[in-house]
């Protein structure tokens, strides 16, 4: 249960800031048959955009943690745009 513990801890640290900082709105479903998923999706207003990630797995922990990776991969990807805004 510990490990379940850390892995939705450490989603919602890193979700949390993009969450606000670029109009995410999740939605995930966990199940006692092993099928849980998340998805995520930017949104301008009510209108949504772009998936920032969808994972399915048949483990909760492992669902939170590879979407706990892609949120930071597409926090990485968010910045660069932004450094390279600015420069331009």
């Amino acid at each position: 249960m510990d490990e379940y513990r850390e892995a939705v801890k450490e989603f919602y640290r890193v979700y949390r800031p993009l969450q606000k900082k670029h109009n995410l709105r999740m939605h995930s479903r966990f199940s006692i048959y092993d099928d849980g998923f998340i998805e995520i999706w930017e949104y301008t207003g009510e209108q949504r955009g772009k998936c920032v990630c969808k994972v399915k797995e048949e483990k909760d922990v492992e669902c939170y943690k590879r979407a706990t990776e892609a949120l930071q991969s597409y926090g990485r990807e968010r910045e660069g745009v932004r450094h390279e805004q600015r420069a331009g």
